[in-house]
């Protein structure tokens, strides 16, 4: 009886797996190889600032990056305002996956600030001049949710903004230093850090500044930011916009490694314009 129901068993298994579906690898789509991704970068004649990006390689979703943005659409038009070196990188993706490709160097050989309309340019830089900014001793410093620029109502959707009279404990009240945010043939950054002992330290680089994605992104230099977070933040480059005025605003960052008990949100950090 035992060998019966044994044979039963072996029987019934092999009837499965002589019904079961066989995938055939040849079905499964076929990552793209980068030597066959094809694109196209040009610059308007007479005026190199606008750059025409033409994605080449049929069937697939294309990826641009080209330092201060991203794009994903087939054909695009791009302005670069200042002089200088732009590298333009290429990639797609396909049913097979992501595909890294290659890219190329543009040159820009004249500064058009007239392409930035936006006002938000004028009220973070005061254009070619500069604008310096302070912390604003009166409310330095809050915390905010990652929903709070979206405003849906989730759960991440809230903010605290204490007044520094009352809540002195979120920083001393001192001279931290000074920013300066200019577009002097450039995206410039300059940054005056003052420590607790009075020493200063001084620091230059550049700025990439997203209006779409409320997003600034500093490169050679920190934000200038008050108080003992240090060591709750990875990355003081990354920057999140809050809020923009042309004499306020609140720049934030990723609050990744907070104190027992608390979670991760945002850090905001509010300035006004140096008098």
């Amino acid at each position: 009886m035992k060998n019966n129901t044994a044979f039963i068993l072996l029987s019934l298994m092999a009837l499965m797996t002589s019904c079961a579906p066989s995938i055939d690898k040849a079905e499964l789509p076929q990552p793209l190889k980068a030597d066959v991704l094809k694109f196209n970068v040009t610059q308007e004649k007479g005026n190199d600032n606008v750059v025409y990006l033409e994605s080449q390689t049929p069937g697939v979703i294309p990826y641009w990056d080209f330092g201060s943005g991203t794009s994903t659409m087939a054909d695009d038009t791009v302005i670069f305002p200042f002089s200088g070196d732009y590298v333009i990188r290429y990639a797609v993706s396909t049913a097979g996956g992501f595909v890294p490709g290659d890219s190329v160097t543009i040159h820009v050989t004249t500064t058009d600030l007239s392409y930035l309309t936006d006002p938000s340019w004028a009220y973070l830089t005061n254009g070619q001049s500069g604008k310096t900014w302070v912390l604003d001793m009166a409310r330095p410093i809050g915390w905010y949710g990652y929903d709070y620029l979206k405003h849906n109502g989730s759960a991440d959707d809230w903010s605290w903004q204490p007044d520094y009279a009352g809540n002195e404990w979120v920083m001393a009240d001192r001279d931290y230093g000074e920013m300066t945010f200019d577009l002097n043939n450039g995206k410039n950054y300059h940054r005056k850090y003052i420590d607790d002992n009075g020493n200063t330290e001084n620091c230059t680089g550049k700025f990439d500044f997203d209006i779409a994605s409320h997003t600034i992104k500093l490169t050679g230099c920190e934000l200038l930011y008050g108080g003992d977070y240090h060591s709750q933040v990875t990355n003081w480059s990354k920057i999140t916009v809050l809020a923009l005025s042309d004499s306020s605003m609140t720049l934030a960052v990723s609050r990744d490694h907070p104190n027992p008990g608390d979670g991760p949100c945002w850090i905001g950090f509010t300035y006004k314009v140096k008098q």
